[in-house]
């Protein structure tokens, strides 16, 4: 402890008297001993370059990379942009009889938020309002399946570098043309008194068709959620193992789902079901379009809105769904490869420099993505002085206020003038944004510290930044 306080001083000191030699001071901290970092700053309305002295490197950037993203989906598919989830029929109504003689078909149309936690009062009803129209239209009975059209997206939802830690968790959900409840699904467990002690799985909402769940999950004196969730796209058998608090009655741990388009269409059944609606077929995915009757669609938030979420919470679905439009638009074709090609060719065609940029997703989850500060400065730059640059930099986490920099540089002078977003994996930090330093001046800055040691990285970034922000 006494060394870290020593560390801060000395660096403020150095600083202080080195300003514009950038981060050299903080190479003799044991955190950063054996690390990679690199800073870039600008000022936001001369375009100045005021920090370069740190050599541009290509670094891991975790979720900061979803600003490259989140900036390319406003400027390519506009604010106001919507998703389309269609529901309709297929063949002839008996009159009579109230029998469909055909398919009630879910069109699928890529919408990341539908039935998001994140916009819940916006869907909510939106089953019950498809099944009474369908009971309307005189359908008493499906003699046929309810098809689920995912056409509209590839049936591949992990880019390319997530690893196998990740993509049975929540946050690692892949993209789907039917996406329901975030791709995730809860387990609820409760745990025993005594630590070391088996907990048990009560249910899962909602519930998943099929799922075999192996629970390794144990009960700890520790009051953190140390369990991990193993399982692949499409598989219903899923491990989950770990610890989790003891003595609790609910304790929920969030898992990807295996299937969202089929869980979906599960749920909507079951609505139909409730009305009366009997389905004699069953749940089925198709992969080819097929004409059919249109009776709904349920638009999503504008893009403007959608965002917000994305970048205040670092929603990973949400950003390779928007990635894959970004394809659709640039490519016509929202294949992962076509849509980090699409994505790259728009920055491009903007004079962006791309030097070290080699994306593999558009959330920053995979380590395989690299890109240099230079470049998320110039993006924010360009963003800056374009005709969205309100609706973007409000998407982004205000410091000590909201989204993931909610608790960070409180009682410092950054608190509510720090607008950026962050990136955090294991031994990568990134932050990239703007704020106003103490001379006046708006600075457009990223940085981004790959291969850290140990514990304590934060408060060292926090200490930089409100240094930069006094000495500018």
């Amino acid at each position: 402890m006494k060394r870290s306080l020593l560390f801060i001083l000395f660096f403020n000191i150095l600083f202080c008297s080195y300003a514009q030699k950038g981060l050299y001071a903080i190479s003799s901290n044991k955190i950063l001993r054996t690390a990679s970092y690199s800073f870039y700053a600008i000022d936001a309305v001369t375009g100045e370059v005021l920090q370069n002295s740190t050599s541009q490197k290509s670094l891991v950037p975790a979720s900061v990379m979803k600003l490259v993203t989140t900036a390319a989906a406003l400027e390519i598919l506009g604010p106001q942009f919507r998703f389309k989830t269609a529901v309709g029929y297929s063949g002839e109504i008996e009159k009579e009889t109230g029998v469909l003689k055909g398919d009630v078909v879910i069109k699928g149309g890529c919408d990341p938020a539908f039935y998001s936690r994140y916009f819940t009062d916006y869907y909510k009803g939106t089953f019950e309002d498809w099944a009474e129209t369908i009971r309307e239209s005189g359908i008493r009975r499906i003699h046929g399946d309810l098809l689920i059209d995912i056409s509209a997206m590839e049936n591949f939802p992990i880019p390319g570098g997530w690893i196998w830690e990740d993509i049975g968790n929540y946050y690692g959900a892949g993209v789907s043309a039917l996406s329901y409840f975030d791709n995730l699904y809860e387990i609820h467990f409760s745990s025993p008194f005594g630590e070391g002690h088996s907990a048990e799985i009560a249910y899962t909402n909602p519930v998943i068709e099929g799922l075999e769940l192996d629970n390794k999950v144990v009960s700890s004196n520790g009051n953190m959620d140390l369990s991990c969730v193993f399982g692949a796209p499409y598989s219903y058998k899923q491990e989950v193992v770990g610890t989790i608090p003891v003595n609790r009655s609910d304790f929920v741990v969030k898992a990807a789902t295996p299937d969202p388009a089929v869980t979906a269409a599960v749920s909507f059944r079951e609505i139909l079901a409730s009305k009366g609606i009997l389905l004699e077929g069953k749940v089925k995915k198709i992969t080819k379009p097929k004409q059919f009757d249109l009776l709904l669609e349920k638009s999503s938030p504008e893009l403007s809105q959608l965002i917000v979420p994305l970048n205040q919470k670092s929603l990973n679905l949400f950003a390779e769904q928007l990635l894959r439009e970004i394809g659709r638009a640039q490519k016509k074709d929202p294949s992962l490869k076509s849509s980090i090609e699409g994505l790259t060719e728009f920055w491009e065609k903007k004079n962006i420099n791309l030097e070290g940029f080699y994306p593999t997703d558009g959330s920053g989850l995979s380590r395989s993505n690299n890109i240099c500060p230079r470049t998320l400065v110039e993006i924010l730059n360009y963003m800056n002085k374009g005709e969205y640059r309100e609706i973007f930099f409000d998407s982004l986490p205000l410091a000590g206020v909201s989204g993931t920099l909610e608790y960070s540089f409180k009682g410092t002078p950054l608190e509510k003038n720090l607008r950026a977003k962050t990136g955090s994996m294991k031994r990568v930090r990134s932050l990239a944004g703007m704020f106003t330093s103490l001379k006046g001046r708006k600075i457009i800055f990223a940085l981004i510290v790959n291969n850290f040691e140990g514990n304590g990285i934060g408060k060292v970034l926090e200490d930089f930044l409100v240094s930069y922000y006094k000495n500018n």
